[in-house]
C-alpha cells in the first residue's frame, strides 16, 4: 500500500541528509517527494547538519566534522571530472571547485551529498590562484536560494551570480592581489600589501561591495584609520576571517623574529566594523602552539569558531568563541578522531571550509 506524500515526507525529515539522498534513488514516487520544492524548503528549515570540511586533494574528498554531534564523515568527489582538484570556496552545501583542462581554466559548483554539479561559464581572464569567496542567500518571499561567487583575478575580481548565470568583472588598481577573501555584511574583504618605501611594505584591509552597477569603477577600497597605527603589522603572515557577530578576525603569528623566522604564539585580533575599533580576542596557549610553531598552518572559521590544522598533528584545534568561554581551558579544545589514520598529512594538507550538508 502506498503511503500518502505527507506521511512519507514526515518520515524522510527524520533521516540524515545522506539517507535522504540515497532514498531518492529507490523509486520514482520517493524521488518525486524528495525532489519537490515543498520538501526542499521544509528540509532546509529543519536541517542542523552544520560542519567544517577539510579538503584532501590527493584523495579528492571532503572530511567533515560536525561540532554539534560531535562526529566525522567523508564525502568523495570522484563524481567530478578528474581535472577538478582545486577547492576554491564553499557556502551552505555547495562547493566551488576549479581545474584546468587543455589550457582552459574551468569552474563548477557541486553538491557532494547529491553528487551533482553545474559548470559555470568560462572566465576570460586567468584567476589568481584558486582564491575566492562564496555567499548563499535565501529569498524571503519564496524561500528560493541563490549564491554569488567572487574569484580573484590578477587585475580585478570576477563575480558570478546564480540569478543571472553570468560573470561580471571588476577592475582594480591595487599594487597586489588581496589575500584571504571573505564575505562579511554583504561586502568582500581581503588583505593586501602596500609599499611605504622600496624596502618596506605594510598590510592593509581592502573591501568592495561588488555592486553590478559599479562594474566599470575601481573594485577595491582601503579600510584604514590613522589611529590604528601599525596594528595590522602585528600578526605575522596574517589571515582574515569573518566572525559570527559581523566583525572581522585577523589571525597571525605574534612576536616574529627575522633572525630565527619564528613567533612566540598565534594571536587573534577582532575588528568591530561599526566602531572600527580593534581588540584582542585570544592568544593560543603555548601547549597548543608547539604543534603549529614550525609548520604551515591552515586557519578557517565556522559558526563563530576558529579552527587550526597543520601537518604536524592529525587533530584539529578549535578556538570556541561561539559559546562565550572565558578561560583558556574552556576556549581552546582539541578535536579528536579525524578519520585520516596514517594519511593525515595528505588529508589535512589543504584548506578548511565551512560546509552545511544539504540537498
Amino acid at each position: 500500500m502506498d503511503l500518502p506524500n505527507d506521511v512519507l515526507e514526515s518520515v524522510f525529515l527524520r533521516l540524515s541528509v545522506f539517507e535522504v539522498a540515497r532514498s531518492s534513488t529507490v523509486c520514482k514516487s520517493w524521488n518525486a517527494v524528495l525532489c519537490s520544492r515543498q520538501f526542499f524548503m521544509t528540509h532546509a528549515e529543519s536541517n542542523n547538519d552544520d560542519c567544517v570540511a577539510l579538503f584532501s586533494q590527493e584523495g579528492r574528498k571532503l572530511v567533515l566534522y560536525n561540532d554539534a554531534s560531535p562526529s566525522w564523515h567523508s564525502l568523495s568527489l570522484d563524481f567530478l571530472p578528474v581535472e577538478f582538484t582545486d577547492v576554491i570556496t564553499a557556502a551552505g552545501g555547495l562547493v566551488c571547485i576549479a581545474g584546468q583542462s587543455h589550457g582552459t581554466y574551468n569552474i563548477c559548483v557541486a553538491n557532494p551529498v547529491t553528487r551533482s554539479y553545474k559548470m559555470l561559464p568560462h572566465i576570460d581572464k586567468m584567476p589568481y590562484l584558486p582564491a575566492g569567496a562564496m555567499v548563499l542567500s535565501k529569498n524571503k518571499a519564496d524561500g528560493e536560494c541563490s549564491y554569488k561567487i567572487a574569484i580573484l583575478l590578477v587585475d580585478g575580481v570576477a563575480l558570478f551570480s546564480s540569478l543571472t548565470s553570468a560573470w561580471v568583472e571588476f577592475e582594480t588598481l591595487l599594487p597586489c592581489v588581496p589575500q584571504n577573501p571573505t564575505f562579511c555584511n554583504s561586502s568582500l574583504y581581503g588583505l593586501h600589501n602596500t609599499p611605504l618605501s622600496p624596502w618596506k611594505w605594510i598590510w592593509r584591509i581592502a573591501y568592495t561591495k561588488l555592486d553590478d552597477a559599479c562594474c566599470s569603477k575601481e573594485a577595491w577600497s582601503e579600510l584604514y584609520h590613522p589611529h590604528w597605527g601599525e596594528i595590522l603589522d602585528i600578526p605575522h603572515q596574517p589571515c582574515l576571517l569573518e566572525s559570527s557577530d559581523g566583525c572581522l578576525l585577523l589571525i597571525g603569528g605574534l612576536g616574529h623574529s627575522y633572525a630565527t623566522d619564528s613567533c612566540i604564539t598565534l594571536i587573534i585580533l577582532k575588528l568591530d566594523l561599526t566602531t572600527l575599533e580593534w581588540s584582542e580576542a585570544a592568544r593560543m596557549p603555548h601547549e597548543f602552539y608547539v604543534h603549529f610553531a614550525c609548520n604551515s598552518v591552515n586557519i578557517f572559521g565556522h559558526n563563530g569558531n576558529v579552527y587550526f590544522s597543520s601537518e604536524a598533528t592529525p587533530r584539529l584545534l578549535v578556538c570556541k568563541f561561539s559559546v562565550g568561554q572565558t578561560t583558556d581551558d574552556e576556549l581552546w579544545k582539541w578535536v579528536e578522531g579525524c578519520p585520516s589514520g596514517r594519511n593525515y598529512k595528505t588529508t589535512l594538507l589543504k584548506r578548511g571550509l565551512p560546509f552545511k550538508l544539504g540537498l
